[in-house]
């Protein structure tokens, strides 16, 4: 997994809960979408100096960032009088944690586990509503959380499970990513080869030698 794949499925584990509402990156939309809406952002990327490989050669650097998510919503309507403004309370704390108990059930930590992903609440969850205009809230509450995952870089070029190759930024290249199968397993096969073309060497007998 890269931090593009991360982000996807951060995307879609916020889009599966927020079905009633639109879920955005931070700072990419030229316009805000109706209320209620989502906007997730991601922080500076974190990884380790030393890998972990396994048993088939291949490197896995534990990385870790911060997601943040910030909710925009009306909140809870509580009155609703064709002879006045409605009136709505504001619930985007209480909706937001809602989200993390999701995020921390049974069934969706595995399904982050099984996509090499952990994701862990850093309290508090901040309420940071502020007024839209002279007369209306814009309800608001964000929340941080440190992700963990696994960032695979196999093969002689370390481009072993890197989806996109080349990149969007044009680096990398399919014969980088592909040199490291048909580099090992030439190697592997003429060493066996090898071994197999030779002749076992004669035993000579042991001479013995007359005792004293």
């Amino acid at each position: 997994m890269n931090l593009s794949e991360l982000k996807e499925a951060l995307h879609d584990v916020a889009a599966s809960f927020f079905v009633g509402a639109t879920v955005i990156w931070a700072e990419q939309a030229a316009t805000l979408p109706k209320l209620p809406y989502l906007t997730l952002k991601i922080g500076s990327l974190q990884r380790t100096a030393f890998p972990i490989t396994d048993q088939d050669g291949i490197r896995y650097y534990p990385c870790q960032t911060t997601a943040e998510w910030n909710l925009y919503t009306k909140g809870k309507q509580i009155q609703e009088d064709s002879e006045k403004e409605a009136i709505y309370i504001n619930t985007a704390t209480s909706d937001l944690m809602d989200f993390f108990n999701f995020l921390e059930s049974e069934e969706i930590t595995d399904r982050l586990s099984a996509a090499g992903i952990t994701i862990s609440l850093l309290p508090p969850i901040r309420d940071l509503t502020g007024l839209q205009n002279d007369s209306q809230y814009r309800y608001r509450a964000m929340a941080e959380a440190t992700v963990s995952y696994a960032q695979e870089a196999g093969g002689l070029y370390g481009l072993g499970g890197v989806p996109d190759v080349p990149n969007a930024s044009g680096g990398g290249s399919q014969e980088l990513a592909e040199a490291e199968t048909s580099s090992i397993e030439e190697i592997e096969l003429a060493e066996e080869l090898e071994l197999e073309d030779r002749e076992p060497e004669a035993l000579e007998p042991e001479t013995l030698e007359p005792e004293g």
